[in-house]
């Protein structure tokens, strides 16, 4: 049995421990109660050691340190301003801030350090500052800069949108935005990002300049038109479509009746007639070398192809472009002379077997590709009296044997006729002596190419319909 000592022993010990668990539980409440109106310890606020220090005193304590009131304010075009704000300070106050600090600390924590950074709430001369801050940039320079809210024009790209009508800075906005960043301490304020750009303001003018756009972006991408020619498709670019459409004079696009945009179709006929004169080969210059290997120009000529469908293709390309929306392939039709010409580059290569005339050596040459197949002299069209053959590139149209040719002061039967170009032909002059040298200044013939009889008996044998003949 337990004596009486033992248990007076273990009595005594039992109360003790009651008596320190009670001590520490007051303790505890008392250090809680403590920390409840102070900060904890480790506690430091904007660089100030605030352990035990109350709500107030730290607010003192910051109040009295060095406080900039500016802001950095961004534009629209990314460039910063700083404002300061200082001038405009009636009161700087950190309570709700340092209450937030308070209200996140803990008696747990009582033995680790933690450092915060709060920004105080600033109270300005309101009125003052709204009056100062519409003089300072970027604010100063809005008049300037957005004269023109809306500007359209017709570049080699197409026409272009010039709208500084979205970018007009609200300044009541602005400065609600920037007072408020000011107020709570913020440093930085993006007007893009607040909001403080407005499209509001437009002028009739500017109105109807983006609705022409608009109509612009969508006529482009509504009308799709391919020209499709032997050698392969044109497709219109969107450049090209907006070249189609009436304007004024300062390029801006007319409108209808219904207020919708439109071609012209004179526009849409200049068009075509620069399409067919750079796609058509006959009547145009050509660059050719000569037997003796020098690069000439040649002079036009019937040898080529002519487009066809001028008028047709006009009205077609006119009607799908004033149509509401158009996916269209219209068809270029050429007439080829000589009609084997369309398998020769489409009329511009010279066929494989050619006839050359040089008139200042009066002299022809007949070429199989490189070959050197048939040469004569010969007498060209009398210069003194204005019958100059005519330069240019042509093909035999057609070879007879036996024709009696007719001007106004001559007729005269030949044995071998081969026509290329306006009643002018190669043919045998019987009654001919001289070919050659000098003899076309003053007796030449009346256009045409005149040849020894044996050579242009053996020239008829060698030529067929269509093939090419180049004077020079």
């Amino acid at each position: 049995m337990m004596t009486k000592t033992r248990k007076l022993i273990l009595y005594s010990a039992a109360a003790a421990l009651l008596a320190v668990a009670v001590f520490c539980a007051l303790g505890y409440i008392l250090l809680q109660d403590h920390y409840s109106k102070t900060f904890p310890y480790g506690t430091w606020i904007n660089g100030v050691y605030c352990t035990g220090l109350s709500v107030e005193r730290v607010n003192l304590l910051l109040c009295q340190q060095e406080y900039d009131v500016s802001v950095t304010i961004t534009d629209d075009e990314g460039n910063e301003y700083v404002l300061d704000c200082n001038a405009f300070v009636t009161g700087i106050d950190y309570t709700e801030s340092i209450k937030e600090v308070r209200n996140q600390t803990h008696t747990g924590a009582v033995f680790s350090q933690t450092s915060y950074t709060v920004n105080p709430l600033v109270t300005l001369d309101e009125e003052a500052f709204s009056e100062w801050l519409p003089t300072v940039s970027p604010f100063s320079e809005i008049d300037e800069k957005y004269d023109n809210k809306v500007t359209l024009e017709y570049t080699e790209d197409g026409y272009v949108l010039s709208d500084t009508g979205l970018e007009i800075l609200d300044t009541d906005r602005a400065c609600e935005m920037i007072l408020a960043a000011v107020q709570t301490g913020a440093k930085s304020v993006s007007l893009v990002e607040t909001d403080c750009y407005t499209a509001e303001g437009y002028t009739s003018n500017d109105k109807i300049l983006l609705n022409i756009y608009n109509q612009i972006e969508e006529y482009t991408q509504s009308h799709q038109v391919t020209l499709s020619a032997d050698e392969g498709e044109y497709v219109l670019t969107g450049v090209q479509v907006q070249s189609f459409l009436a304007t004024d004079e300062e390029k801006i696009p007319l409108l209808n009746k219904d207020g919708t945009i439109y071609c012209d179709t004179e526009k849409v006929e200049a068009y075509v007639s620069a399409l067919a004169s750079e796609t058509s080969t006959r009547n145009n210059s050509w660059e050719f070398v000569t037997h003796s290997g020098e690069t000439i120009e040649v002079e036009k000529g019937n040898y080529g192809r002519v487009m066809e469908n001028e008028s047709e293709l006009v009205k077609e390309l006119t009607e799908a472009l004033n149509a509401q929306s158009c996916d269209e392939t219209l068809t270029l039709e050429y007439t080829y002379y000589p009609s084997g010409a369309v398998d020769n580059d489409y009329g511009r290569a010279i066929s494989e077997t050619y006839i050359e005339v040089s008139i200042s050596e009066q002299h022809c040459y007949m070429y199989q590709g490189d070959e050197l197949i048939w040469e004569s002299d010969c007498v060209t069209g009398d210069v003194a009296k204005g019958r100059d053959t005519p330069k240019g590139v042509y093909y035999i149209e057609y070879k007879q044997q036996g024709r009696t040719l007719r001007g106004a002061d001559y007729t005269t039967y030949v044995y071998y006729w081969m026509h290329f170009y306006d009643g002018c032909g190669f043919h045998d002059a019987y009654w001919k002596t001289v070919f050659g040298g000098t003899e076309y200044l003053t007796n030449g013939s009346h256009g045409c190419v005149n040849l020894p009889s044996a050579k242009a008996k053996e020239l008829y044998a060698l030529v067929t319909s269509g093939m090419t003949v180049i004077v020079y």
